[in-house]
């Protein structure tokens, strides 16, 4: 019977098919984060006076060990629950009785799974931004191992300028400590609790959702009832949006180690391990793994794209279609941190094929250089100087690459990364993230062990 059912109004077998879906499958990623919610809520009741300190005990105890029990495989949530919720009030019924029914007391399921969203949410981002700081420190140690190693630098995939290797991996290190920025921006919205916002309208008691929110470590409660019923989606979108330029620049850099691997150009190799065959041709060593990111990108997108779809268009307060919402997000989640794991472990093997890069570095790749050493040792106009390169470009000769790589001294360039900038940031992101976890992991161990006071 669902949590609902006032007796003999119980959905057709089919209609529970249908509205259920898959959804009990992704509860099983947030049935961790509602015993949270619930033990919360309980403290929270008793406070109030909505329960004495008797039902607040056995109701504690009741959800710590069913969380210990879930952590420990012994019991999940089936095709056959109407969701995670309503099994965990089901359980608690069966073993407490009487005190379990007083659990949904003051709340909904629409601010309960709110409220469970939101912690996991909390969790995921720091999760997905620990992993990014480990592939930010990959990139950085290949490009302190190659920082004045040459390059060559492309436009429309054609051979453009002199970069260099450190160059290459330097850049897309700074793109995702950048990123994190936008992490940070989501993690700071989800982080207000909506518990307590009821059914969009809130709720006839004095729920003291400050209180609430402190135990579950949220930085604030959410505010008004309605604004935090709406927010469902609008979260779950703050998540995609802020992780899409995490999965878009990486897209980015396996397209360039994609082409830089090719027997075309050959800059790299990909380590033993991080390459597939061919199942007719022998010779081959397919650069899959980087193909498959972006392919896993483009499913990241789509995901998003149909988030965005289900939010369009719906009034204030809640409606069913919000429920789709939520694989939407925990999946694209989970693609991208494989994206950003594999990333990770793949990026220390590639090594540099000199040969390869020198040949590449053909004369006209130094025209512009060409051009600015008439600029500064004859003190023509840009303009002019272009135009006399550009007429004679089979006059142009090979310089000294890695000389060329080192001259480059303005910010920014090869040979001034600031590499020690960088590293500086990626230690600063790491407290700043290792900080957030922290503090919500001390509370959340309080909830399930801690002393009831």
């Amino acid at each position: 019977m669902a949590i609902w059912s006032k007796g003999g109004d119980d959905t057709e077998a089919i209609v529970h098919a249908f509205t259920v879906g898959d959804d009990w499958q992704y509860d099983r990623v947030l049935a961790p984060y509602d015993i949270l919610g619930s033990i919360a809520h309980v403290r929270m009741l008793a406070r109030i006076g909505i329960l004495n300190a008797a039902e607040m005990a056995a109701l504690v105890e009741g959800l710590r060990q069913l969380h210990r029990e879930y952590s420990a495989g012994g019991w999940t949530v089936e095709s056959s629950d109407e969701d995670v919720h309503s099994k965990i009030e089901l359980l608690l019924t069966q073993r407490l009785g009487e005190p379990a029914k007083k659990l949904h007391t003051g709340r909904s399921r629409n601010d309960q799974v709110l409220t469970a969203l939101r912690l996991w949410e909390k969790d995921a981002l720091v999760g997905c931004a620990e992993e990014v700081l480990a592939c930010i420190a990959a990139l950085l140690a290949q490009a302190r191992a190659h920082e004045f190693h040459p390059l060559p630098g492309y436009t429309h995939l054609q051979r453009a300028m002199p970069s260099s290797v450190g160059m290459f991996f330097a850049a897309h290190a700074q793109g995702l400590l950048d990123d994190l920025l936008l992490l940070e921006a989501a993690y700071r919205f989800i982080d207000a609790c909506p518990l307590g916002s009821g059914a969009s309208y809130g709720v006839g008691l004095p729920l003291d959702r400050e209180y609430a929110a402190r135990l579950l470590g949220f930085a604030r409660w959410g505010g008004v009832a309605l604004a935090d019923a709406n927010s469902r989606g609008k979260g779950e979108a703050a998540v995609l949006d802020a992780i899409a330029s995490i999965v878009t620049d990486l897209n980015r850099y396996a397209s360039d180690l994609v082409f830089f691997t090719s027997q075309e150009a050959g800059f790299f190799t990909i380590g033993k391990g991080f390459t597939t065959g061919s199942s007719i041709m022998p010779q081959k060593r397919n650069p899959d793994l980087f193909e498959l990111i972006r392919a896993r990108c483009a499913r990241f997108h789509a995901l998003r794209a149909g988030l965005a779809g289900i939010v369009h268009g719906l009034p204030s307060g809640y409606a069913r279609d919000l429920q789709d919402t939520k694989a939407l997000v925990i999946d694209g989640v989970e693609i991208a941190r494989g994206i950003v794991t594999v990333t990770t472990a793949a990026t220390p093997t590639l090594v540099p094929v000199r040969e390869r890069i020198l040949a590449a570095l053909s004369p006209d790749i130094y025209a512009t250089d060409e051009a600015y050493r008439l600029v500064r040792e004859q003190g023509l106009p840009f303009r002019d100087a272009y135009r006399i390169v550009g007429c004679s470009l089979d006059r142009l000769q090979d310089p000294d690459h890695d000389a060329v790589v080192r001259s480059r001294t303005h910010a920014g360039s090869t040979g001034n990364l600031g590499l020690p900038h960088l590293q500086a940031r990626l230690a600063e992101e790491q407290a700043a993230w290792h900080g957030r976890r922290a503090r919500y992991e001390g509370l959340w161990h309080s909830l399930l062990d801690g002393p009831l006071r």
